[in-house]
């Protein structure tokens, strides 16, 4: 659909000829990304009406009134990871694309803590932080994932969130334009002061702001971001290599940077894995970590390059040490700021492994296997060379935050019902298995990915995945019992999906109090809500 003139004129009046258009052929950039054929069976998602790049937080806000003025849905984009930063409810809808807000207006090494604007990337805010000796907890999503889009306005984990806390957690200050075109800012920063605190006087908003996964777009645009900050035991900078012929994005450390040392312990079965996991994570000891998978053996420039590499990791370890890699193992990270806090960090991390059957063997600890752990949980390097490739897509089901407990059960759930599908030829090529980081030193408990891979082309793929997809969100299926689905991958667009929809009435009619929320926030509902919820469901 064509934006009726009108509208565009008083849009191209605030942001100038430059900044705004309507050209068809950069308009179906923005709806072409990884998970569109598995949810829309088709390559692209509705096209915005237009795309316009504001500036400043005052373009935000006259071209949220225009939305309103015209009831024109609107959706801002930074990051664009995944079908969620992209989908629109309606032809009738405009994106935002943020990438001219891409400013680190300060670092705060004294409190700990910067702020950010929308196009800043978490890897981007890393090397600058790490000039201050401090460090952004990472988004397992590639390090082109914005700062804001992570800890605001989408769901997702890291390994680092052992050491540096869950994302929404770590907010201290919002510059938020609401749908209505109002300006609300959160905390301390709102009263003029320093943007140390995101709370008070008063109740906090944080809740409201984020929820449990982030509105995606769907109650109005983040300008501003103050986000707090960890220590780093690394350099102050670093450089990538890459070997001639290797690609682009094979780049890599040449050696394990001095403050940190790196670990894969393999343990006789799950349970001892996650007692030594959880157990090296209330001793504080760990800066990152995660249940490994097959996630070093992906590297490729396409489906049949990670498979082939896949088999070639099989013949070089054999098939039962992938199998016992992918079932019970440890990638595990230490940092410290000198030699003897160094030693006794890994003293303990070793006897609470020893506690529990780990055992660290050599054939896994190369330096070159460790530095790689290092560059995937650190800086998730290696999602950008596994998810954006030119071919084959991922999805992550099931998908979820509980208990360690609820996490067991879940994964072997979900296990038995991956394994049916192994033995159909194409169906899902390479499954990495469950990725599962501890938030907060175990203190509020761990989370779940399961990824896995699928042809987005092939027929027999894409619908064993979809079935897989159904079961996990079914209210009434087997996987009721783990909670209200937390879908990543791309899955959760709700005029499709329908989790809020189907999920609420099973816990409490949450969906009644979100959808109460969008009112109040956007009463002319015109932030895009595809992949939030809508007031009133259609």
């Amino acid at each position: 659909m064509e934006l009726a003139s009108e509208v565009y004129r008083e849009l191209e009046d605030i942001i100038g000829s430059e900044y705004i258009t309507r050209d068809p052929a950069i308009r179906d950039t923005y709806n072409q990304v990884w998970g569109n054929k598995l949810m829309f069976d088709e390559k692209w998602s509705i096209r915005p009406a237009a795309v316009l790049l504001p500036a400043t937080t005052e373009e935000i806000q006259a071209i949220v009134k225009v939305c309103n003025k015209f009831h024109v849905l609107f959706k801002s984009f930074s990051s664009g990871f995944e079908i969620v930063a992209t989908s629109l409810e309606s032809e009738k809808g405009i994106i935002l694309d943020l990438r001219r807000m891409n400013r680190i207006l300060e670092i705060d090494d004294k409190n700990m803590h910067a702020l950010v604007e929308p196009y800043v990337s978490v890897y981007r805010l890393e090397i600058e932080a790490a000039k201050y000796g401090l460090y952004n907890s990472t988004i397992g999503a590639g390090t082109s994932a914005g700062v804001i889009a992570s800890a605001v306005c989408h769901s997702g984990t890291g390994s680092s969130m052992i050491s540096t806390g869950g994302l929404g957690r770590n907010i201290l200050g919002i510059e938020w334009v609401l749908p209505t075109g109002e300006v609300l800012r959160l905390g301390t920063g709102g009263s003029g002061d320093e943007w140390f605190s995101a709370d008070g006087p008063g109740p906090s908003l944080r809740g409201i702001l984020r929820g449990h996964s982030g509105a995606n777009g769907g109650h109005g645009v983040i300008t501003k971001l103050s986000l707090k900050l960890y220590p780093w035991y690394g350099p102050s900078e670093w450089e990538m290599v890459r070997e001639e012929g290797e690609e682009p994005s094979q780049r890599h450390l040449r050696k394990m940077p001095d403050g940190f040392k790196g670990f894969i312990v393999l343990f006789p079965n799950r349970d001892n894995m996650f007692e030594a996991y959880c157990e090296a994570g209330k001793a504080e000891i760990l800066f990152a970590g995660h249940q490994l998978g097959s996630f070093h053996s992906l590297e490729g420039s396409g489906n049949d390059e990670a498979w082939q590499n896949y088999q070639n990791m099989t013949k070089l370890i054999g098939p039962e040490l992938i199998k016992a890699l992918n079932a019970a193992s440890l990638g595990l990270i230490i940092g410290a700021s000198s030699g003897r806090e160094m030693a006794y960090r890994e003293k303990c991390l070793k006897k609470i492994c020893k506690k529990w059957g780990g055992n660290f063997m050599p054939e896994l600890n190369t330096p070159q296997a460790v530095l790689g752990l290092l560059e995937t949980m650190v800086w998730s390097h290696d999602l950008v060379r596994m998810t954006f490739r030119p071919t084959g897509d991922i999805f992550i089901s099931p998908c979820n935050d509980a208990t360690d407990d609820a996490i067991r059960k879940e994964i072997a759930a979900g296990d038995e019902m991956f394994e049916s599908y192994l033995e159909r030829k194409g169906a899902v090529q390479i499954g990495i298995q469950s990725w599962n980081p501890l938030y907060e030193n175990y203190s509020v408990g761990s989370h779940l990915e399961s990824i896995y891979l699928y042809n987005a082309w092939d027929p027999d793929s894409l619908k064993a995945t979809r079935e897989i997809v159904n079961q996990t969100i079914d209210p009434k299926g087997k996987f009721r019992k783990y909670g209200v689905p937390l879908l990543g991958g791309g899955l959760s667009i709700e005029s499709r999906t329908h989790v809020h929809q189907n999920w609420g009435p099973e816990y409490d009619n949450y969906d009644v109090w979100l959808r109460k929320i969008r009112q109040m926030l956007d009463p002319n509902n015109v932030g895009d809500w595809s992949s939030y919820t809508p007031s009133v469901f259609p």
